[in-house]
């Protein structure tokens, strides 16, 4: 089946939510630039860790809520509620400077602005069939991949003049994002009041050794993913080069996977997914052993090459992956446990790889690079329950 066969058979509601995507994920101005707003503001970098961790740690309390609220309540309505109320919080964490407020700031913002992770991609679940999945989690990437193309290089520029029109555009596009949501897009799947606990959900999770190895992997990727948001852009700006380059690399990210990814994944289509995700996250963590050699604008660009690549060998896939080892009526809260996973390796990537970073930075390449290794093997050696 062609690329475009595949594309063809993709419902009009995942079209919307894929438009809707677009235009949040470009305005995400805020986090790729967290660090060097508090940093800016007269904090040390490790303090600035502590604050971009906070935004992590509220996410733990959005995957609990978000994936309940995704299978109780509805996912569009998940969906709205979380951006709009994001929106909110975005503006506040504005007028903050010292980095205790806003810690506590970005700790409620992570806690809102994350709850609707779990209803998009269990809505993805609910509306495209199983055989599809992976084309249509590779194009939803390229949505936000090319938002992300676009995004980061406009912040950048507007981070040079003011860091308060970060925080503006990202509020404006969440909240487009909430009204989108609440007025198009299907409710989805609702799981009866008895059986939407986090009680049931446990019991099937586990039991299902596939899913636990992939949330240990995921522990590990999330690690490796927010040093691109927290400890690249220092390096980039303690290296000399300026932030408007930094944009331009990062975006470079966005660009490769929408040129490469969708064509990818469907050309991909049949290889073993265990093995397409373990070649990905073995990527990802060495990208940073470039480092090891050169700080020039080369090593930077070299790096995020060889990221992407990796990311986009693995992360398409990865969600079709997820979504076949989660029961139908478990949707939202499996996609909330393993988001789990992530806020567990952001948290931890923000807290003490920052610190890390500032005194050892050689082997906090080195630590990533093995960290990508170590998910490899969770996936390869991880076996199916009858």
């Amino acid at each position: 089946m062609s690329l475009f066969s595949q594309l063809y058979l993709l419902p009009r509601p995942f079209w919307v939510l894929v438009g809707a995507t677009f235009v949040n994920r470009f305005g995400v101005f805020v986090v790729p630039f967290l660090a060097l707003f508090i940093t800016r503001n007269g904090n040390s970098a490790a303090q600035a860790g502590l604050a971009v961790a906070a935004y992590s740690l509220g996410g733990f309390a959005a995957a609990w809520i978000g994936g309940w609220m995704a299978d109780r309540l509805g996912r569009n309505i998940t969906m709205a509620a979380s951006s709009l109320a994001g929106a909110l919080c975005m503006l506040a964490m504005s007028q903050a400077v010292d980095w205790r407020m806003l810690a506590l700031l970005a700790f409620i913002t992570g806690i809102i602005t994350e709850a609707g992770s779990p209803a998009s991609a269990a809505l993805v679940q609910d509306i495209v069939p199983p055989e599809h999945r992976v084309i249509a989690f590779a194009v939803q990437r390229f949505a936000v991949n090319l938002a992300w193309s676009l995004g980061p290089a406009t912040a950048g520029f507007l981070a040079e003049h003011s860091f308060f029109w970060l925080f503006v555009v990202d509020a404006t596009t969440s909240a487009v994002f909430g009204v989108i949501a609440w007025l198009f897009l299907p409710r989805g799947r609702k799981t009866a009041r008895e059986h939407a606990g986090w009680g049931h959900a446990w019991q099937s999770i586990r039991a299902n050794k596939p899913f636990l190895a992939l949330f240990a992997a995921c522990v590990c990727i999330a690690w490796i993913f927010r040093q691109t948001n927290t400890t690249f852009p220092l390096h980039f700006e303690r290296n000399g080069l300026s932030l408007h380059l930094c944009g331009l690399v990062l975006a470079m990210n966005g660009v490769m996977i929408c040129l490469f990814e969708v064509p990818l994944a469907a050309g991909l289509r049949l290889w073993p997914v265990k093995q397409v995700l373990a070649l990905g996250y073995i990527l990802m963590g060495a990208s940073f052993l470039t480092f090891l050699v050169s700080g020039s604008l080369t090593a930077f660009v070299l790096m995020m090459v060889v990221f992407t690549i990796g990311e986009m060998s693995a992360f398409s896939r990865q969600q079709a992956y997820s979504a076949s080892l989660a029961p139908d009526d478990m949707r939202g809260r499996y996609v909330g446990f393993l988001s789990f996973a992530w806020c567990a390796g952001n948290t931890a990537s923000s807290a003490l790889g920052m610190p890390l970073y500032d005194h050892h930075p050689l082997i906090l390449w080195a630590l990533n690079a093995a960290l990508g290794v170590v998910a490899a093997v969770l996936i390869l050696y991880s076996r199916r329950t009858t």
